[in-house]
């Protein structure tokens, strides 16, 4: 019998003010910053995935931004590709 995994969820509100719920699939930290790789849907064959950066973070809430910087992005998402096996991170 395969175990599920229980799978963590964020809110997240675009500069626009929409709010997504995301669903986190890994976390990594790299030269001291906090990274989460998430997806905007637990079906992993139709989601899209996004690489969001810790800006700052309090006792109730966690700022997170989305990493925009293609240098930031790859080498974080080499960090992401070596976690998970079966995911590979490509940037459209």
């Amino acid at each position: 019998m395969e175990e599920k995994k229980e799978s963590r969820s964020i809110k997240f509100t675009t500069d626009e003010g929409v709010e997504l719920d995301l669903f986190v699939v890994a976390d990594t930290k790299l030269n001291g910053k906090n990274y989460l790789l998430v997806t905007d849907s637990e079906d992993g064959d139709e989601a899209n995935a996004y690489i969001l950066k810790e800006l700052a973070s309090d006792s109730k809430e966690v700022a997170y931004d989305l990493v925009d910087d293609d240098k930031e992005l790859m080498a974080v998402g080499e960090i992401f590709n070596e976690l998970l096996d079966d995911v590979d991170i490509v940037e459209e």
